[in-house]
């Protein structure tokens, strides 16, 4: 919860200092002094006492004769400098007020000082936000908000780096041994520079090439909610994107029927969503060749939906889910020639989730492999 604003509370502290200065000042010195006959006057015998009470009656306090008589007492050493008195009461008053004002102000600065060793922790590479306490003011807590959307920025900066990361250590090394065993072998004399070498060294570029190409997609689709986007029918960029890949669905003997009604519309950025599309038909072409499958795209509630139905071997032992993380392929062989990247789902949930959808893989009642997409229908 925000508190006061920094500005409010500074200057209320400084008027409040300001009226408690002016009080002390007014009342406080007459108060001394006030003491101070009390005090003289206890000191007094019962005698004396009764003697200056019937004056002070007769002539009043401030009669040169009262005076007279309570300087015969002994009031002369008794006496105080109003000036004295007045200084010695604001300078009091003043440490009272530094008090309160430092104690003020360690309450206000500790925020700022967790903020400054958060700052300390993200350049030394901690990304966790700091915990701010309730008594943050409002100019604090606003400078956290930012502080802690730019974390989660950094942090998803570190996700992208260790992923292309991983990607280099995990299935680009198995095409560079290759390049280089060939290579190595041609220069020794053991291959021969002929038309089939020349393809396989191609053949594997190309799988760099692709590999390069979906762990940046998959980058990109991380960042699309902070994309541009725009109102985008599902129905029609589903019929764009089978249309886009009927060739090769047809020539590996897919039977693809498309199911749409009315427009169903979402908010997207229609070129990551035709990718993420493109993504779930080249899994019907790599996982269900010859199998019949279904597209269906309509509105459910508050969710626009688009459900893939195919009635292939569906999907392999184990939780679905899991087929969406980064490198998982549908083949237990892991082929690089069946099982592409293994970035394909993981492209489409990053898609889905920017956009506040969800991703659901399941398996069909009659076999096969459904991959369902769900996201915020727009009215």
């Amino acid at each position: 919860m925000k508190t006061l604003s920094l500005k409010f509370q500074i200057a209320s502290v400084t008027i409040f200092s300001a009226i408690v200065g002016a009080v002390a000042a007014q009342v406080l010195p007459g108060a001394v002094f006030s003491m101070r006959d009390f005090l003289f006057e206890a000191s007094l015998s019962p005698r004396d006492r009764l003697a200056l009470d019937q004056l002070e009656h007769i002539a009043g306090r401030c009669s040169a004769a009262f005076m007279d008589f309570r300087d015969s007492l002994g009031f002369h050493t008794w006496r105080l400098s109003y000036d004295l008195v007045v200084l010695l009461v604001v300078l009091g008053a003043a440490i009272v007020m530094g008090l309160v004002a430092w104690g003020l102000a360690g309450r206000l600065t500790r925020p700022l000082e967790i903020l400054a060793e958060a700052v300390r922790r993200v350049a030394n590479g901690d990304r966790r936000p700091p915990q701010l306490s309730s008594a943050a003011t409002s100019e604090v807590a606003a400078l956290n908000e930012d502080f802690v959307a730019m974390t989660a920025a950094l942090r998803s900066a570190d996700d992208d780096l260790r992923l292309r990361s991983a990607a280099l250590a995990h299935d680009i090394r198995t095409p560079l041994t290759i390049l280089r065993g060939r290579l190595t072998g041609l220069k020794e004399g053991l291959f021969t520079a002929d038309d089939a070498f020349c393809d396989g060294l191609v053949e594997q570029i190309g799988w760099i090439d692709l590999l390069v190409a979906d762990v940046n997609a998959l980058a990109d689709a991380r960042q699309a909610g902070a994309g541009k986007r725009e109102r985008v029918d599902l129905c029609a960029l589903a019929k764009d994107s089978v249309d886009s890949l009927r060739p090769e669905l047809e020539a590996s003997g897919v039977s693809l029927a498309l199911d749409s009604g009315e427009s169903v519309f979402v908010e997207a950025d229609p070129g990551r969503l035709r990718r993420a599309l493109l993504n779930i038909l080249r899994n019907l072409i790599r996982y269900a060749p010859g199998a019949p499958a279904t597209i269906k795209v309509f509105a459910d509630g508050a969710d626009a939906v688009l459900r893939c139905t195919d009635y292939g071997p569906g999907w392999p032992p184990g939780d679905p889910r899991a087929l969406a993380e980064p490198f998982a392929r549908g083949d237990e062989s892991r082929s690089r020639q069946t099982g592409g990247s293994g970035l394909g789902l993981s492209i489409v949930q990053a898609t889905v989730t920017a956009y506040g959808g969800v991703l659901n893989l399941r398996r069909g009642a009659e076999g096969g492999a459904i991959v369902e997409i769900r996201l915020p229908l727009l009215r």
